[in-house]
């Protein structure tokens, strides 16, 4: 209880001031009124109504698509910091969170080697056994992953490139890993419409846009449209959190490492 005339802090149960001994009576009847009419405030219809209408509209009961997204986007932030997941616990997390909630047909998602710093495969979502088996053949140098004369692309973001089927974006040996192999000189009947051969890449960074760790690949949609802007708004929102989150578990991994 402050005092009102020397603006000491004092017991509630104080009768005199500890600072300058003033009778405290006064404060401690205004504190009586603020708490009754605390009291009869929130028995007010006003306030009965108010608390109602906020506990509506701030319901933890999923309303839409993107509340689930956010929840889901949550969690897997969550399991990124648990030091007992391990890495592809967590991009299996992030891969099925991508497959299951945006239409995607196809998820593929590569990740460099700390070991050799080559770029390799490592988990599949919506693929035939035949596909994984060519994508764990593959390794790519860094190089390789940023030359737009070998695979060539449209650029959409800092995040994402755009590998059209017209650009025929694969080389020797990258055939087999397309689940369709057989439709990948299909026409495209619309700019909005997906054709075996496209793919996205979303790239998962470190500290900055020149240390690639590893990407997304999404090919084929449900629907067999491009997905929509809304959709590559939160893969790149994702990536930027797996790609931070793999930086820093790798970090503290070294620096433990190195105190042994």
């Amino acid at each position: 209880m402050r005092c009102k005339y020397c603006g000491a802090d004092n017991p509630s149960d104080a009768t005199s001031c500890t600072k300058c001994g003033k009778s405290m009576q006064y404060a401690n009847a205004r504190m009586d009124s603020y708490i009754k009419s605390s009291e009869e405030i929130e028995k007010s219809e006003n306030i009965k109504q108010l608390t109602k209408t906020l506990q509506e509209i701030y319901s933890p009961l999923i309303r839409d698509p993107n509340e689930r997204i956010m929840e889901q986007i949550e969690r897997l932030m969550f399991k990124g910091t648990d030091p007992r997941e391990s890495i592809d616990s967590f991009l299996t997390s992030a891969g099925t969170l991508i497959y299951r909630m945006f239409g995607i047909a196809e998820v593929a998602v590569a990740l460099k080697d700390t070991s050799d710093n080559l770029f390799r495969y490592r988990l599949f979502f919506g693929m035939r056994k035949e596909s994984e088996d060519a994508y764990r053949k593959l390794a790519y140098t860094l190089e390789q992953v940023t030359s737009t004369t070998k695979y060539p692309r449209i650029r959409l973001s800092e995040y994402i490139d755009f590998f059209p089927s017209e650009y025929r974006p694969y080389i020797e040996g990258e055939l087999d890993t397309y689940n369709r192999p057989s439709k990948l000189e299909m026409k495209r009947r619309s700019p909005d419409e997906m054709i075996e051969g496209d793919y996205f890449c979303i790239y998962l960074y470190g500290l900055t846009k020149n240390d690639i760790l590893g990407w997304f690949e999404i090919a084929r949609t449900l629907n067999g449209k491009m997905p929509p802007r809304e959709t590559l708004k939160w893969l790149e929102l994702l990536a930027s959190i797996v790609g931070r989150t793999i930086h820093e578990r790798r970090l503290s991994a070294r620096l433990t490492a190195a105190s042994r």
